[in-house]
């Protein structure tokens, strides 16, 4: 249990506050560019309130707090929530409307300040003492000034341009910001970040008085929705900026409501629960290069001067600040009933107290909040992060061969990036003491899992350059249909015709297949266009990028050989997972010999040197995104939820991807969704769901046969889609 408590303690909080960084910086990035089209930020907020609080809706069902001894839900604890609506409102307005006059790039360095404002808000309200003879005390005050410095530095100087995209090495006038709106820019996102100092201080007083994420995240958003919706609509009165068409605005719009206001806020509040407001501060930093980066590629901006050297200042008197809290937490004495602790204290004798309270009076209840949370609401947030992801990562690669780059040197490239990032893995494993050692047998099938992965990527790409991701999303619902028909040939599955079980997997094999014909055979009309005038464009040559119907063919039929190998990959990976249990181990293995797979292939297809270099446009920006969060984020998160839940849990995620590929494509790559494309991938999810019914009813079936009565050829043929369940109570 001791991994699983490493895992759950450092990697998944160090894994998730890395994510919603990333994800934070691509949604301003986002919104930036949807305001250049015409998006009110008064709308955006308003929507993106309410698909945050209907995305967490059912969370509230599918995840009762399993806590007891919950204290009542009372008027007081109503009033701090509709509070902290008030506020992360003010904040976002504050924040938006500053992005709009400025950048992303400003909005990062800025957050930046926000233990700086903490540290202030603690003197002035009397919540911190000043020890000014105490080493800690001076770095604070040092790094708060210096941060300011820095604030007033990125906000007052810009200085010359070092970096431009290399199409236009002057940014347009529409995406050029005046110094004037770049300074009330500044002074705003500012303001956004002393809010929200505030609202972390009132978050954790509202954590512990009532400690259940998943409902307050969803009456905080609900708040919000209810404090945006008037103040927006006197706000913004013209009625046709509340009318939403398919183009990049509602794609922003979705992507905060999903990713911004309902995952981000959940893994703040996990996260500051679990680990404290210092650990979440220390990752502000990391945004910067990030956003810089988006900027420059996708909205035109130039990187001046004094944004990098104000960010370099800014980014000094924020660590200052973060080491003086950390050498004040190392040598305080316990600071129990004292009136005026620290504000970000990281609460760990505070935590032991509490959790010695809970253990008296609830026995094991927090040991059951952290199961079910590790067990059920991380693989769920996980998965559908991921299928969003992906689908991201096939429409950035299809913009990047729509300008030129080789899907050859891509996989390469990609998987390079993920080994490089996973190297330290077999070092820092804290299995290593119960692994058996890495013997031939194991490296062979990791890579025979090598080259079915190269395949299967090549293949994969391959189709959806001739064709486009959201035929890629509905094919990948074969998935489920071809690793039954695998288990039948290679007799790992029984068919036993008179069973419902049986007869539901058949059935919805057949369906599955009939689908897939029609989503590759028949395009049919169309039936949503995209709007050339306003959809953003990730480069012009997108324009003519509709495929023709022997191109769409062609890939559709690569595509479905692509999911013919994942069966077999998901089948050599639960055997080496059985062997060799270290999920990081095992997947810097398989990206090596992807590695070696692939360059082989490629330089033997791809001799044209000028084909391997990288510029800074939309190629290099699909590469990092796909190592970093497709060959290595991806296969890891895969490969954990897989261990964790099974194959069954991970397969069901996959008819989501679909809708996210149409907004996606229509949005960013002007696709035209025809009809044909439809009624196949919705053929497609019947069969995908028929199939995975009818395996719920076997293992539902086997759960209730016991064990005693299991004959040898019965475990033998296992089925291919086993939930692992006993594997998993076993290790408990």
């Amino acid at each position: 249990m001791g991994w699983r408590r490493w895992f759950q303690k450092d990697v998944l909080p160090f894994t998730a506050m890395v994510t919603v960084e990333c994800t934070n910086v691509g949604l301003n990035v986002l919104f930036k560019a949807a305001t250049l089209k015409g998006l009110s930020y008064y709308v955006f907020i308003v929507y993106s309130n309410l698909v945050a609080t209907l995305v967490l809706l059912p969370l509230l069902f599918l995840f009762p707090n399993p806590r007891t001894g919950l204290p009542s839900f009372n008027l007081s604890l109503l009033l701090k929530v509709f509070l902290l609506g008030l506020i992360g409102f003010l904040a976002d307005l504050c924040g938006y409307i500053g992005i709009n006059y400025s950048s992303p790039t400003l909005d990062s360095a800025m957050s930046n300040l926000t233990p700086a404002f903490t540290f202030i808000l603690a003197v002035f309200f009397r919540m911190e003492s000043l020890a000014l003879r105490s080493y800690s005390t001076q770095a604070k005050i040092m790094g708060t000034l210096v941060s300011i410095s820095g604030a007033l530095v990125v906000v007052l100087y810009k200085g010359p341009t070092i970096l431009s995209t290399p199409s236009d090495p002057n940014p347009s006038p529409m995406l050029g910001t005046p110094p004037t709106n770049w300074v009330i820019g500044g002074l705003l996102c500012a303001l956004q970040f002393l809010l929200n100092s505030t609202w972390y201080i009132l978050q954790t007083h509202v954590m512990k008085a009532y400690p259940a994420e998943i409902v307050l995240v969803f009456l905080y958003n609900l708040c919000g929705t209810i404090i945006s919706a008037p103040v927006c609509f006197i706000a913004e009165t013209n009625l046709s900026a509340w009318r939403l068409r398919p183009d990049i605005a509602l794609v922003a719009i979705i992507y905060s409501g999903c990713l911004g206001s309902s995952f981000g806020s959940l893994v703040h509040t996990w996260a500051l629960h679990l680990k404290g407001p210092v650990y979440i501060s220390i990752f502000k930093p990391l945004s910067i290069a990030i956003a810089a980066a988006l900027s420059v590629i996708f909205l035109g901006d130039a990187l001046s001067l004094g944004s990098v050297v104000g960010a370099i200042i800014l980014s000094l008197g924020f660590y200052a600040v973060i080491w003086g809290k950390s050498k004040e937490e190392q040598m305080k004495p316990l600071p129990i009933g004292m009136g005026k602790a620290p504000l970000l204290e990281s609460y760990k004798v505070e935590n032991i107290n509490t959790e010695r309270e809970r253990e008296r009076e609830r026995g094991a209840s927090m040991a059951a909040v952290g199961r079910s949370f590790y067990r059920d609401v991380l693989p769920f947030t996980a998965m559908v992060t991921m299928e969003c992801v992906n689908v991201g990562l096939n429409t950035l690669f299809k913009a990047a061969t729509l300008n030129g780059m080789s899907y050859h040197v891509f996989v390469v490239y990609s998987y390079s990036i993920a080994a490089f990032v996973l190297i330290p893995a077999p070092f820092i494993s804290h299995r290593s003491r119960v692994l058996p050692p890495l013997n031939f047998s194991i490296m062979s099938k990791v890579l025979l899992l090598g080259l079915i992965g190269s395949s299967s990527q090549i293949m994969g790409y391959t189709g959806i350059n001739y064709s486009s991701p959201t035929l890629a999303s509905a094919i990948s619902n074969l998935v489920p249909a071809f690793t039954f028909i695998l288990a039948i040939i290679f007799r790992l599955e029984s068919a036993a015709l008179r069973k419902r079980s049986s007869q539901a997997k058949i059935l919805g094999t057949v369906v599955s297949l009939a689908g897939a014909f029609v989503v590759t055979l028949y395009k049919g009309p169309p039936i949503v266009f995209a709007n050339q005038s306003q959809s953003l464009s990730l480069h012009q040559p997108l324009l003519n990028s509709t495929p023709t119907n022997p191109n769409w063919i062609v890939g559709g039929l690569l595509l479905t050989a692509e999911y013919i190998l994942v069966p077999l990959w998901y089948i050599v990976q639960a055997q080496i997972m059985k062997e060799y249990p270290n999920e990081l181990t095992v997947i810097f293995f398989y990206n090596v010999c992807v590695v070696a797979v692939s360059a082989a292939v490629a330089l033997i297809t791809e001799p044209n040197s000028s084909a391997w270099k990288l510029r800074p446009d939309i190629a290099l920006l699909s590469v990092l995104c796909s190592g970093l969060f497709g060959s290595f984020l991806n296969n890891a998160v895969h490969t954990w939820v897989l261990r964790l839940k099974g194959p069954v849990f991970v397969t069901m995620f996959k008819p989501l991807s679909m809708a996210i590929a149409v907004a996606m494509g229509v949005a960013f790559l002007r696709d035209t969704l025809h009809l044909g494309s439809l009624v196949g991938a919705t053929i497609i999810s019947i069969g995908f769901y028929t199939v995975l019914w009818g395996k719920t009813k076997e293992e539902a079936g086997e759960e209730s046969v016991p064990a005693s009565l299991e004959s040898p050829s019965t475990t033998h043929k296992a089925p291919l889609l086993q939930n692992y369940k006993n594997e998993n109570s076993d290790e408990e």
